[in-house]
Order: structure tokens, then sequence, then C-alpha cells
């Protein structure tokens, strides 16, 4: 423990400048974020970022080459030294002039945005710190071992760099589609490889100082992001990702029924040679308080004389629920067989690959007070300027996460806001929502800045309520102070992969349609 202590004293005597640079770029990010409209000498906000990371790398690399790990002739070898001691040192070092400059800041921002700083909210910035020692100080130090200098380190990272932009132009639209469960399944299988590839190389080069060897060990983790690429547009990833379901077992049914009810689809053309379907979607939801998120969709056609037909995976996100229950399926096929479909008489299938919400039951929130709160320990608060209405959305924020999904709603009947000039007043029945979708996996965001704000970003009014004064248009919503606000959170389940029918295809309309096509038709 005193060599450990002994080589951090030394290290901060030797780099107190890197470290001074770094306290210095993260109170000068704090305050940037504190005080936005106050940062009037730096007219790009950027500068102090790239600061604030690029002084990060430097303090990792300037204390990893303190003692240079290449070659058997340095002088901290003729020192008492044993390796554990001096890489716990290094460590340390780390943790201390990194993490822990920027965990105060991180504070001092919960602080300012009014929220409660708990235990477990420290517990939770403690996370956040791991999660940047694991993303960045780790990589990092991992090159620092295998390069002697600062301008090695650079030229590592160029190369990098490089190779990255080869692989961008590798034709990877030839690939079938990766939807987001199978993206998150390939990055958990990489990070599986990657961390302890990375974390060999930099205990070997500690321990043996064999830079070939840990340089291999670098390469495989290099080496391993393409291949994890490759692997999450198969299609066994695709049945790892997202667990088999019966349709009978989902709390929701299908139709193809536009918005006047009747069975139709809509068919256009995407170029010269493939056309353009769009089925439209109408959901029955068994249970209220559900909410459907697609990731993506596959349609089966089938008719006429055996006559099959499938689509590959279309990549596009939908939400559904029992407020909001239509939707669009639009995808692309040959030309011919587009115009063929009338005569096929096909039944269409869908395949979804999707996760389901459950909402809790509803609070209405008394908002007149100066501070409220919401459920899922979000802190609201009315700016301190005469203003009627949210602006701003720090106004309305939480520590590290927002929930899963909130979905908020006002009613019109509950309106206290004074009505547009040349407005009548709000007439009832209508509402307005706004859902928000958080992130759903435990560990905070990897986002220095702790506070997660939630914008008050209404929709239109449902049913839509038309301007007096535009009708073409339609009426602006206000939330005022005193608005009462109806909050709904809920947890996700799944993902799942799910066939429902659709049944046959009904009449056949013609228009203009942007079904987003594949590169490729199977």
């Amino acid at each position: 423990m005193n060599a450990i202590l002994h080589i951090l004293r030394k290290d901060l005597r030797h780099h107190w400048r890197e470290v001074a640079l770094f306290v210095f770029s993260s109170a000068a990010w704090a305050w940037q974020i504190t005080h936005p409209w106050n940062w009037v000498f730096l007219r790009d906000r950027e500068i102090v970022p790239i600061l604030l990371f690029g002084s990060w790398f430097l303090v990792t690399i300037r204390v990893v080459h303190g003692e240079s790990l290449l070659g058997d002739r340095e002088f901290w070898m003729t020192r008492p030294y044993r390796w554990p001691q001096l890489m716990a040192a290094k460590a340390l070092f780390l943790l201390l002039c990194l993490n822990g400059p920027l965990f105060l800041a991180e504070v001092a921002l919960l602080v300012h945005a009014h929220l409660p700083v708990t235990a477990f909210t420290l517990a939770g910035l403690l996370v956040l710190q791991l999660e940047f020692a694991v993303l960045l100080t780790f990589p990092a130090a991992v090159l620092a071992a295998v390069t002697a200098t600062l301008v090695q380190w650079i030229l590592t990272v160029l190369g990098l760099f490089l190779f990255a932009l080869m692989l961008s132009w590798l034709p990877w639209n030839l690939l079938p589609v990766a939807l987001a469960g199978q993206e998150n399944v390939a990055s958990y299988l990489g990070a599986a490889i990657v961390i302890p590839a990375l974390a060999f190389a930099l205990v070997w080069q500690y321990a043996r100082r064999r830079v070939w060897i840990a340089s291999a060990a670098i390469l495989l983790a290099v080496f391993t992001v393409p291949l994890m690429i490759l692997v999450a547009h198969t299609a066994n990833l695709h049945s790892l990702a997202y667990t088999l379901r019966p349709a009978d077992q989902v709390p929701m049914r299908f139709e193809m029924k536009d918005q006047a009810g009747a069975n139709t689809y809509f068919h256009g053309i995407a170029n010269d040679e493939l056309g353009a379907i769009s089925l439209p979607l109408a959901a029955t939801f068994a249970d209220a308080d559900t909410i459907l998120s697609v990731d993506g969709y596959r349609i089966s056609l089938a008719g006429d004389n055996n006559w099959r037909w499938q689509s590959p995976w279309i990549n596009r996100a939908l939400k559904l629920n029992s407020g909001d229950p239509r939707a669009s399926l639009s995808f692309a096929l040959p030309l011919n067989l587009a115009n063929q479909l009338p005569l096929l008489h096909p039944n269409a299938t869908v395949e979804l690959a999707y996760s389901l919400y459950h909402l809790d039951p509803a609070r209405r929130i008394s908002t007149g007070a100066d501070t409220f709160t919401l459920p899922g320990g979000i802190s609201c608060r009315w700016p301190r300027e005469r203003s009627l209405y949210f602006r701003n959305a720090s106004e309305c924020a939480a520590p590290l996460r927002l929930p899963e999904v909130i979905v908020e709603r006002i009613d019109s009947a509950d309106v206290n806001c004074l009505p547009d000039p040349g407005e009548p007043p709000l007439p009832t029945n209508h509402s307005a929502f706004y859902a928000h979708y958080g992130n759903d996996n435990w560990f905070p965001e990897f986002d220095p800045d702790p506070v997660r704000g939630l914008p008050q970003d209404f929709y239109d009014w449902n049913p839509p309520l038309p301007s007096a004064l535009n009708p073409k248009e339609t009426r602006h919503i206000s939330f005022c102070r005193g608005t009462p606000l109806t909050i709904r959170t809920g947890t996700s389940t799944g993902p799942f992969q799910s066939t429902f029918n659709l049944g046959p295809l009904g009449q056949e309309r013609r228009g203009a349609i942007n079904p987003n096509p594949p590169d490729r038709i199977d």
C-alpha cells in the first residue's frame, strides 16, 4: 500500500498541469450547462465538451506513459515496483483525477436543477462513473500501454479511424435488415469479447511487457466490431433477440381497415422497378393499459394457385395504443407483381417484432404550486420569470433516467390559459397527449449530464380542433400554471415476435406512397 501511495504522489507532482486542465474544463462544462445564455465569450458551444474529453484522454495517456511499458530499459524497472502496485496506482490516479471532478460537477448540476441528491442518486452517479471509466478511460489506457509517446497514441487512433472509414465503404446495405433487438444482442456479444480482450492486453503489458501479444489482443477486439455487425444481420441472431409468442397470447388484434372502416390498400410506384404497397392497420386492444412498440415487420402474401411472396424485414418504429390504434404498413415489391395483386386475391399476414409497455393507473397532478412532482422521480418547477408556459425542457427533470414510458394528458375542460386573440374559449371533450419513451436499461444513459429533461410538447387536440382564424390549421395547445396533468408511467416486456393474419386484401386504391423500399427484393 505504501508503494501505491508513493507512486500516486509522484504522479500528482508530475502531472498536476494536465489534471488542472481537466478540472478547469469540468468546471467550465458545468457552468456552460447551467448558464447557457451567459456563455458569451465562446461562439462555438462545442469547444468546451471537446476540451473536457480531450483533456480526459490527455491525462490518461500521460499517466500511463509516465512509466513506459515498452522495452526493457526503462528507469522504473530498477526501482522496487511490482506491476500490480504500479497498475493499481495508475487506476487510483485516474479514478481520483478524472471521475472525481466529473462526479462533483454532476452533483452541482443536480443541485442547480433542484433535484434531490439522495443516496440512491449518488449510487447512480457512481455507476455512471463506472461507465465512463470502462468506455473512455479503459480503451485509452490500453492504447497507451502499447505506445511509447503521445504522437504514437494519436497515430494509432488515426489508424483505427481509417479502419472504421474503410468499413463504412463496405456494402452493408446488401445484408438483411437488422432490427433494434438484434443490434442490442450483438452489442452485448461484442462487449463480452472486446472487454476481456482489452483487459488481457492491459494486464499482460503491465505483467510481461510483450507488446506483440498485447497488440494481438487489441486487434482481436478491433476486428470483433465488424464481425458483430455481420452477426447482427443474421437470422439466428434475430431468433435469439425476439422470443416467439403466439398471436392468441397477445392482448390485441389487427385488421386491414382505413379511417372509414373499409378494407382497402394503397398502390403506388416507388421507382421504375418497384411498386409501393401500403396496408392500413387498425389494432383492437383487449387491454387499454397496453402500448405496442414495434421495431419492425415482415409482410407475407399468399394468393391463388399457391402463389407466395414475402418481404424482407422492414426496420420501422411504430407506437400503437387504444387511443391511437392506427398505422400503415408500407413495403415494396416488383412492379409487375404489384399490378397483378387484384388478380391473385392474396391474403396478408404480418410478423411483428415488438415490445409491450404496461401502464400504471393514472394519477392527476396539480400544477398550481411553484414546484410539483410527477411519478417516476420527476421534479417540475415553474420559471422564476413571469411566464405562463413551459418553454424549457429542464423545467421538468429527473436524475439520471426517466421512466421507461410516461404519458401526459391535459383535458380542454381543465385548461385555464387565456385563448389566443381571435380564438373562442376551448370546448370540452378534447384531450392532448404527450408520450416520452426513456431508457429501458437499468444503467444510466451514457451522458455526463445527469439531468434528464422531460419536454412538455403536447400533440394536437384529440379530436382535432380547427383554428377559428385559419380553419386549415389546428388550435395551439397551451399548458399554463394550474392546468391539471394526468400522468401514467409504465414498464416494458419483450422483445417478442408474433405473426398475425390480416385477411384478404380489399379494394385497391392508387395514390402516392413513400414506402421506404429496401435496397433489394428477396
